[in-house]
């Protein structure tokens, strides 16, 4: 697919709907999949593998490298809007730099540590959180994702045994449940990410805290799910994800995943062992747009992660 090609084909259409039902519109046949997965599934990527750029030459360089959406994380060389001091001029100048190069919000980069034992991070946390929810408007997308955290003390990237407890799903759920009404205020939209290392770690408690607290909808990664042993089950798990909580998905992300001495890997797509073309055919079962966001990215490596994820939609 040449570059022509592949940027017209990216910019199809608009952002995904919010909220709507899940609704499986899949064709019976591969080539009706692959024109429902093409029309429907819009590729974004996370504005900080373009935050060592300017504002302006990180806009031109995302549109230019074929992207529909971004995930914002704020933070450009020249312009750095700071959530805990907010400047409502960065923030403009940003979003209008976005916007004249056709490129939408996806998604506010909100991620911390709901449940962190260091009172004082998770303050800090759920204060930028706050500004995000009361003021979602000025970025145009009330779409805010955060994490589910981890009860180690040690790293906010490391499992602890006091996440598989009650005690701290319980946490985890007061959190989550605090985030939700205030967004509910705003009609803002809090999605989390669930990992197996987190508090929600698996597609059951995700199920459980989207049934315990409503207003919760997700982002769709199914990598952060797999521990090593599970990865020789990949097929079956990716569809009770799906079955689980699909349907309360609002934006997907795409990266890769791989057995580590460590439990699991996640690089950038096509550097593990994710089953793309079901990934692909699930997503494209909700027969509605998605924004699917690549991350886990260094700069030099976006082109051939896309073109990795592109190559997949003739896969499927």
């Amino acid at each position: 697919m040449n570059t022509l090609n592949r940027r017209a084909w990216l910019k199809l259409s608009s952002a995904a709907a919010l909220g709507l039902p899940f609704v499986s519109k899949a064709a019976p046949d591969n080539q009706g999949l692959r024109s429902v997965a093409r029309n429907n599934l819009k590729l974004g990527v996370f504005t900080g593998v373009y935050s060592n750029l300017p504002l302006e030459e990180a806009a031109r360089r995302i549109a230019d490298d074929g992207f529909h959406c971004v995930v914002l994380e704020y933070a450009f060389a020249d312009v750095r809007f700071d959530p805990w001091q907010p400047d409502w001029d960065k923030a403009r100048r940003i979003t209008s730099t976005l916007a004249k190069h056709n490129l939408k919000i996806a998604g506010l980069y909100g991620y911390y540590n709901v449940v962190d034992p260091d009172p004082a991070k998770r303050l800090r946390g759920e204060q930028r959180m706050q500004v995000l929810i009361e003021n979602w408007k000025h970025f145009g997308c009330p779409v805010i994702s955060t994490e589910t955290g981890t009860l180690n003390e040690k790293s906010e990237w490391s499992e602890s045994p006091e996440n598989a407890t009650e005690a701290g799903y319980q946490a985890c759920r007061g959190s989550l449940e605090k985030l939700a009404a205030a967004a509910k205020k705003t009609r803002a939209v809090i999605s989390i990410e669930p990992y197996w290392r987190n508090v929600i770690d698996s597609a059951p408690r995700a199920q459980r805290v989207m049934r315990d607290v409503p207003g919760l909808r997700l982002v769709m990664d199914p990598c952060n799910y797999f521990r090593k042993e599970d990865l020789s089950q990949m097929a079956p798990m990716l569809k009770d994800i799906f079955r689980r909580v699909g349907k309360q998905t609002v934006l997907a992300h795409a990266k890769d995943v791989k057995g580590s001495a460590n439990g699991t890997d996640l690089p950038a797509a096509g550097k593990g062992v994710l089953d793309y073309p079901l990934y692909l055919r699930l997503l494209a079962g909700f027969g509605r747009e998605m924004n699917l966001v690549i991350e886990h990215l260094t700069l030099d490596d976006v082109p051939r992660a896309r073109d990795y994820v592109l190559s997949q939609f003739d896969r499927i």
